[in-house]
């Protein structure tokens, strides 16, 4: 039976996914690894809807798999099928029916900063092989990641508590 957090997430999702089919937009936490380095933990993305037909090899696009979302970047279309991949997987997913694709990924938000989806590039692929099957370097790049992302974190909470008190200094409080 699944517990009521469980519940929560799949009503969670199962909105977001009914956005994105009625071409609405979402913005969405990353979690995974799988689309290192192009995605990771804690990045937000924008995701839109545009009809399958728009979406074209390189894109990353969301998926509805098992009741959870995937992020991964769209190979090949043969067919009426949709193949994807993280960046960062050593294989293919299973094939995807154009259902399952919900919309493209078009803005990623990192450490306070909008940025465009990265596109593969020859040293995105060297990167992504490195950290799918190197689980040293992986976790050390996770770590760094981390570390950064805490250290900017501080100096957002340092500027939001020294911003009164520069306003009330300059009297314009």
């Amino acid at each position: 039976m699944a517990t009521t957090a469980q519940v929560r997430e799949h009503e969670k999702i199962e909105l977001a996914a009914s956005v994105l089919r009625s071409g609405g937009s979402v913005r969405l936490r990353v979690f995974g690894t799988s689309m290192l380095p192009s995605l990771w933990p804690g990045d937000l993305v924008a995701v839109e809807n545009n009809a399958p037909t728009k979406f074209v090899p390189g894109d990353i696009v969301l998926l509805l798999r098992d009741r959870r979302f995937l992020a991964h970047r769209l190979l090949a279309q043969p067919g009426t099928q949709w193949i994807t991949r993280g960046d960062a997987m050593p294989q293919n997913d299973p094939p995807a029916q154009a259902g399952d694709l919900l919309g493209r990924v078009v803005r990623v938000e990192r450490h306070g900063r909008s940025l465009l989806p990265p596109p593969v590039s020859p040293l995105t692929r060297m990167l992504a092989s490195i950290l799918c099957h190197c689980d040293f370097v992986r976790s050390v790049a996770l770590r760094l990641h981390s570390a950064r992302q805490r250290y900017l974190e501080r100096e957002v909470l340092d500027m939001e508590t020294r911003a009164p008190l520069v306003t009330q200094f300059l009297g314009h409080a």
